[in-house]
């Protein structure tokens, strides 16, 4: 189904063969393409390389929806690294004919009784507008996931509005803005227009008040109203993609038998066709 995507954030060790299987055989018509030595494509490939992997995803009429970079600014010394990395990023998503690269801001604390820096607010909109000075050249978007100190749209619409760049915008990763109290309601009309593309998971609080994160679950099990968020984006106009990041990688609660792709990407896809079916053809 159009609109269909993956992350290939649990798909480590698989060839870009294998990927692109996976993908034809569920049903989706695009695929966030981790970016990393492990996960099939990277920013070392040569020119040859990347002509061969653009090949590929063409051949199959696969879109390549936006690369997953991991940087991360913090508005600190790292940065300057981090730009680095998210040059090469973009130059590799002009290649691959990737709308966008994901970006992190802030700092991945999963616990609210953990104390984390302040973050340089000023710095941060700098190296954002940087990002996005350098990756328009490129035709390339720089997307900022709902995450960290920038996980609702409270937090975003102001540093949307002060970076004040038409090549910036928003991947709404539905969990986090609830972790944080917000309602999606209040989510999607403040990143308005901004919003490009959507993390789609599902999960439940834990018990412990103090855990930042929720547990995660298949999706449909668990507390994320995704049918309402869903019916809530179309009709405020989105038409961007609803990609599955399905995180094994990180997630303990997914690394059990029955949470494979093998098992869970299918299901996806059979679960958001029906909701989606009102809204695409």
């Amino acid at each position: 189904m159009k609109r269909l995507a993956f992350s290939t954030l649990p798909c480590e060790g698989w060839s870009l063969d294998e990927m692109i299987a996976i993908a034809k055989e569920c049903g989706f018509s695009g695929i966030e393409l981790r970016e990393g030595d492990t996960w099939g494509i990277s920013n070392k490939l040569t020119a040859d390389e990347r002509k061969a992997v653009l090949w590929k995803f063409q051949d199959a009429c696969i879109a390549i929806t936006n690369i997953g970079s991991n940087v991360c600014f913090t508005g600190k010394e790292g940065d300057v690294e981090q730009f680095d990395i998210l040059q090469k990023a973009v130059v590799l998503a002009h290649d691959l004919k990737a709308d966008g690269v994901r970006i992190f801001l802030g700092y991945f604390n999963m616990r609210r009784d953990n104390t984390v820096p302040a973050i340089p607010y000023a710095e941060i909109v700098n190296r954002i507008q940087q990002s996005c000075d350098y990756a328009v050249s490129y035709g390339v978007q720089i997307w900022i996931e709902t995450h960290n100190e920038f996980a609702t749209g409270r937090s975003l619409r102001k540093l949307l509005d002060d970076v004040d760049r038409p090549n910036c915008a928003v991947i709404y990763d539905i969990i986090h803005p609830l972790e944080e109290g917000e309602t999606p309601a209040e989510t999607i009309a403040l990143l308005g227009s901004q919003c490009v593309h959507v993390h789609v998971k599902d999960g439940v609080p834990f018990d412990d008040p103090l855990e930042l994160s929720w547990k995660y679950t298949r999706v449909g099990e668990g507390k994320v109203p995704i049918a309402s968020i869903v019916e809530q984006l179309e009709q405020a106009g989105y038409s961007g993609s609803y990609s599955l990041e399905w995180e094994t990688k990180w997630r303990k609660e997914l690394q059990i038998p029955g949470m494979e792709p093998a098992v869970i990407f299918p299901l996806y896809v059979k679960w958001m066709r029906r909701l989606l079916q009102t809204y695409t053809n």
